[in-house]
Parts: C-alpha cells; structure tokens; sequence
C-alpha cells in the first residue's frame, strides 16, 4: 500500500540542482513509499512542473523500478483535460529515474472537505462529474487507477471556470490490456492488495481481479464523504476497513448523517455505487457521469418551478420570464415589498407614465379595459410616436457618420521609440501600447502551441507561439519561440528571440541555458 504525500519543510540534497540538465529543482512538496516529489523549473521553457524522483535505495529493485516506469506509461495514455499530464520520463546521469508532470495550483479534495463541508450537492456533482469524465478516458485507454481517493483529486480555481478538477497519482494504476507491459515477474503479486482501505472495493480489499468497476466504486465512497462528511464505514484499522467493506452494507448517508442534505435520487444513486456485486454498480464511468447530471438536470428543474411558483404567488408583482441562474439554484428566497397604501385588493396593477392612469374598478362594462379613455391621450400617443421616430433617424445618421470617418482615418499602429531593439522592424521587435494587446487571444494561441510541442508539432506549435506573440509579446513566448527556432537548426533567430527574451526577463534562471545552447 502506498502511503499518502505529506507536506515536507526539511532541506533536501536535490534542491538547488538540475536533473537530467532539464529541471531545476526548487523545493520538496511531499514524500512517498516509493520517492520523493518536487516542484522544479522546466529551464527550457522556464515553467513550473512536478518532479517525482525514485528513491536510489530502490533503484535495485525490479519490481519498484517497473512499477515506476509503469506509472509513467499508463500516466502518458492519458490524454484528458482532468487527467494531470506527463511531460518528461527518463533517468539522469547519476541513475535517479523521475517523472514530470504538469504543476497544479490549487488545494486537493481532502482539503476541501475539512475546511469547506457541508457542500452544494450541486458542487459535487460539478467535481465529480470531471473525475468521471477522466475516469472514462483512463478506462477506455485500459488504465485502472486503483487508487482513487481525495488527496488524489486536485481542484484549482480557474479565470471564469471554478472547480476544476485534475485527478493525480497513477503510481499503482493497472494496464489491462497488457500491450506496453514488459516481460518480467508480475508487479503485482497474487493476493496482494495495493490501494487506500478506506475507499477499497470489496474485490480489491479480496485481493481479486479488478477491472474498471472497482474505480466507480471508489468514487461512490468519495460522493459520500463528500455529501455527509464521514465514510460510509468508521475502523480503527486498515484490516478493519477492508472487512467491512467486504462484508458490511453501508447504511445510507442520510441515516449515517440525518443532518446532511441529500437529495433521494444522489442516495441512490450512492448506494448503488456501493454494491458489493461489481454487476449491481453502474457499468461505466459515462453511465455514472449521466446519473450524476441527470440528478443536476432535476434538481434545477425543481427549483425554477419553486422560484416560479413564488413569483406567481408574489402579492402585487408580476411574474418575469427570465434565465434560471445559479443564485436561483441556490434556492435563494427575497421577500416581497409590503405596499405602503394598505391595499385590501388582491392584485394591483402597475400605472404606466406613458398610457396614463389605471381605469377605475368601476369602468363601465361597455368600455373596453385596454383601450385608454383619458382625454388627449390620442395626442399624447401620436407625439410620442413621432419623437420616437425623429430619435432613432438621428442616432442612425450619427452612426453612418462615425463609421465614414473611421473609414476615412483608420487607425494605425505607431510604435512607441523605445520599442525596436535595432530597428530592423523583425517580428520579435514587436511591442504594442498595452490598450492594443488581447491576452485573451494570446493565452489560447499559446495554449494551442503548448499542446502542439508536446505531440512532436514543431512547425505547428511555432505558428502558434508567433500568433500567441502578436496578441500579447510576453517573456515567456520569446523564450519558447527561441527554443523552437534551435531545434530547427536556425540559430540566428533563436539567438534574435533570446535577445529579446534576455531585454524582457533579464533576471531569468533561463540564461544560463540559453547560453549553453547557443555555444553548441
């Protein structure tokens, strides 16, 4: 059983150096049964990444080596917006093996729970929806966690997205369809149970084959702690854990917890992730996802026929037909103004300043009640009418006239003096007044090229850096496109960028690398 990360302050003798001549290593994060993890600066790109190392003392064991290796390739299967990505495998001059991986900033689920419970049912739907949906690329790339739990589940706050999930730690996943496992003794030995008891499924905790089935239910654990705040079992031991999971029925969270909120159809759909027969849970991640926002789909239907009934309910308001928002799904209650003219009429209707008073409750039965009977209100409508008219003619006319003259005198970009570097008008010379750049567009470009390095894209990853460039020069896209420009064997305009990159970020720990490179 691998033991769970901690938190680790103490110095460290990797910290300060570089691994492999890619990353330098800044602090240690946390500590395991098998190594060490770390953050570090990718020094090419001058990016943050996660390094887990291989303690030396293990580097003789060939069942740990494997498993570290198998970590890596059933990590690099994945290719999923909550799966944490693989960049880098491999071993340093001085044999340590590592992998990197993305850096995630953000808290992990367990923290989550301790320090925010008790949560929207909407917001574990909206968590574990994405864990599901990271679930179903892992199965279907025949990879079986096999140790799903919430320090593994990292959520990150994201601009304009909350709640995203990465799910973390593949470190003793399963490859079913054995095409990448290599030839050697199992890693796993018969009877032998890897994992974290308290989110164990009874064929795991059994020492069983597992397939998929065993990571739904793990998550059905998860949704429960997460909807009651306890597991659904209390032991004093990891022996303790296992057993009850093996032979105990879980009582429902809403007998576990009476005070909890939780919706009949979430307890259901709970316990059936709970079945002790793998056969009674649902059979796939997507089926568990569907449920889950099936359940999301009701409960926002229930609440906008609520909100709706007590709008119509409201005395001397209107309904207003309007979007559902999550202030709505909040259930959130606004008690309506009491009238100051202590009316005893049931409803009232509003005046209007432009149709005039209301018609008196005893307008005679052969006056219709929508057509305005005051005197001069004729006139009234017919002036309006015409100002109407006459308004939208001008704004019309001062439209046409505004845009003739932004045609006549478009607006051109002039660099500031101190923008070019040798005046030679290059590209990477380019630097806009901050109210013409679109970081917007610059972010997702880079994102696009991001993507495209990764998969081997040169060519495609530099258009996109360029493009990203245009929007928004920052340091970091001059240092990525120098990069670029080297591994195409077109040093002098590396050398251009890195210039540039050097103008921008001359406190950068990039240097020294790019000074290396360029003495090549």
């Amino acid at each position: 059983m691998e033991q769970s990360l901690t938190t680790v302050a103490a110095p460290d003798e990797l910290i300060g150096k570089t691994v492999a001549t890619k990353y330098l290593v800044e602090q240690m994060i946390g500590e395991g049964g098998m190594g060490k993890v770390y953050k570090a600066i990718q020094i090419a790109l001058d990016k943050p990444v996660v390094l887990k190392v291989l303690r030396q003392a293990l580097l003789s064991d060939e069942r740990t080596v494997k498993r570290f290796q198998r970590e890596a390739k059933a990590a690099s299967r994945l290719n999923h917006p909550n799966s944490i990505s693989v960049l880098d495998f491999g071993q340093a001059d001085d044999g340590a093996m590592y992998i990197a991986m993305e850096y995630v900033q953000g808290k992990d689920l367990h923290h989550i729970l301790s320090r925010e419970w008790p949560l929207p049912e909407a917001r574990v739907i909206r968590l574990m929806s994405q864990v599901l949906s990271a679930l179903a690329d892992a199965h279907s790339a025949g990879v079986i966690h096999r140790d799903l739990k919430p320090e593994n589940i990292m959520v990150e706050q994201r601009r304009g997205e909350a709640d995203f999930v990465k799910v973390l730690d593949f470190g003793i996943a399963k490859i079913v369809d054995g095409s990448i496992d290599e030839d050697g003794p199992a890693l796993t030995r018969a009877g032998f149970v890897c994992g974290t008891p308290e989110y164990m499924s009874p064929e795991q905790a059994r020492g069983a084959q597992l397939d998929h089935r065993s990571d739904l239910y793990a998550v059905g654990v998860i949704i429960y702690q997460l909807m009651c705040g306890m597991l659904p079992f209390d032991s004093d031991s990891a022996v303790g854990f296992a057993t009850k999971h093996l032979t105990e029925i879980p009582p429902p969270p809403t007998k576990r917890r009476p005070d909890a909120r939780v919706s009949q159809a979430m307890e259901r759909l709970i316990m059936k992730a709970l079945a002790k027969n793998p056969d009674d849970r649902p059979q796939t991640a997507e089926q568990f996802r569907a449920e889950l926002m099936a359940i999301e789909k009701e409960r926002r239907a229930s609440v906008g026929t609520q909100n709706r009934r007590a709008a119509s309910s409201a005395p001397g308001l209107a309904p207003v037909p309007r979007k559902v928002t999550p202030i709505d799904q909040q259930e959130t209650r606004v008690n309506p103004p009491q009238s100051p003219w202590a009316s005893n009429e049931t409803t009232v209707k509003a005046s209007s300043p432009i149709a005039g008073p209301v018609p008196a409750e005893n307008t005679s039965p052969t006056t219709s009640p929508d057509r305005d009977t005051t005197p001069g209100a004729g006139a009234s409508s017919i002036i309006f009418k015409v100002a109407t008219v006459l308004l939208v003619t001008l704004a019309l006319a001062l439209a046409g006239i505004y845009g003739w003259s932004v045609m006549q005198n478009p607006k051109v970009y002039v660099p500031p003096p101190n923008a070019p570097l040798t005046g030679s008008g290059q590209l990477y010379e380019y630097d806009p007044p901050h109210e013409l750049r679109r970081p917007g567009d610059a972010t997702r470009d880079a994102l696009e090229g991001d993507s495209a390095w990764h998969k081997g894209n040169i060519s495609v990853a530099l258009t996109a850096y360029l493009s990203a460039w245009r929007a928004d020069p920052q340091p970091e896209l001059a240092l990525k496109i120098g990069e670029l420009y080297l591994q195409q064997d077109m040093k002098d305009e590396a050398r251009a960028w890195w210039a540039r990159y050097r103008k921008d970020a001359p406190d950068t720990k990039a240097l020294s690398y790019i000074d290396q490179m360029l003495e090549k």
